[in-house]
């Protein structure tokens, strides 16, 4: 999620209760004013849920499949999220936290997120 549009979503997700056979959306501007994501924006540092049913966080990211144990949440730039969702509790090592909260120091997301910038609006214009 970045600039108020999911750039991305990948992997296994909730299915959705009302379409059957499709997958919960990811409501960004619902996204936007929870709790866990406003955490994370405004430390910019990566959040990580190792046992994510000890956290109110839950019931915030309603499009993960019922299955998610653990979460990374990865600031991107000034204005985005990457959500990493895991399917057993502390399922994350440190390595794969490190590996993770290096998308942060790519040099493209520092540059003022211009080439995210220019992705959304290629998606956009699609």
């Amino acid at each position: 999620m970045h600039g108020g549009y999911c750039l991305l979503q990948i992997g296994v997700a909730a299915e959705s209760l009302t379409e059957v056979g499709q997958a919960v959306a990811v409501d960004v501007h619902k996204l936007i004013q929870t709790a866990v994501y406003r955490s994370v924006i405004e430390s910019r540092k990566q959040s990580y849920l190792a046992n994510l049913s000890l956290y109110p966080a839950r019931s915030e990211l309603p499009f993960l499949p019922a299955n998610t144990q653990a979460v990374i949440l990865q600031p991107l730039g000034n204005s985005g999220i990457a959500i990493i969702g895991g399917d057993t509790i502390r399922g994350f090592t440190n390595l794969d936290q490190e590996r993770y909260s290096s998308i942060q120091r790519v040099r493209f997301i520092d540059q003022k997120d211009s080439s995210l910038k220019k992705i959304r609006l290629k998606i956009k214009l699609k």
